[in-house]
């Protein structure tokens, strides 16, 4: 991060910067995925287990996205954040020798985003922007943990899709040669049902984990 604003501020240009129709817009950023997380007891063959829950942490990665102006003032940003890690610990569980904070799973998130997006200063050498859009998230290289492996029996982990509305605002700051530093802040609605078979049923929780997505990086336009 302290490199990226370093080369920033050597950059900083008082050229004018503007966007129009017709442009290209590319960024690349380094992100952090900090989860809003929350969960439903954890259920075994439909019953739910009292005092039981997970919770999700944060994550890095970086993301890319190409947006369209296709008119002045507005754009369509496809985003592509490269999979970023998390683990998943689980509570309540200290009766079955799993103390709380116990990571149980861990797993990749890919969550492509479309974005409607305006821009409030086109023409501007600061310009900032907001929108709106829909994510889709699935889970990769999803795995029990050994803990969950050897003290709960844990097997066969599922984790369902996701599908909801997201939201970001961001500015870009005028560099040379239609650069540009940009920091973003995204947030999406992103819940799932993950389910696994355990020593003594079917094991499932809802999770929901509607991230906040802090970005910082560069721009270029086209």
């Amino acid at each position: 991060m302290k490199k990226i604003l370093t080369t920033a501020l050597a950059l900083m240009s008082l050229n004018t910067f503007a966007v129009e129709q017709g442009d290209w817009l590319l960024h690349l950023r380094v992100i952090n995925v900090g989860p809003n997380d929350d969960s439903s007891v954890i259920r075994v063959d439909g019953t739910g287990v009292a005092g039981t829950g997970v919770r999700v942490d944060e994550g890095q990665s970086l993301d890319i996205s190409l947006g369209y102006m296709f008119t002045d003032k507005w754009a369509v940003e496809l985003l592509a954040d490269l999979s970023s890690k998390h683990d998943v610990s689980a509570y309540g569980l200290s009766s079955l020798g799993v103390p709380d904070g116990t990571d149980v799973v861990e797993v990749n998130t890919l969550p492509p985003t479309l974005f409607l997006q305006y821009q409030f200063n086109p023409t501007g050498d600061i310009r900032p922007y907001a929108g709106v859009g829909l994510n889709f998230t699935t889970f990769l290289n999803d795995e029990l943990t050994p803990a969950a492996k050897e003290v709960l029996g844990a097997s066969n982990l599922s984790l369902d899709n996701s599908v909801g509305l997201a939201a970001q605002f961001g500015i870009d700051w005028a560099l040379q040669n239609n650069w540009s530093f940009n920091i973003d802040v995204k947030y999406a609605n992103i819940e799932t049902e993950a389910t696994f078979d355990t020593a003594i049923g079917r094991a499932s929780v809802d999770v929901d984990i509607n991230p906040i997505v802090f970005g910082i990086g560069f721009g270029k336009t086209f």
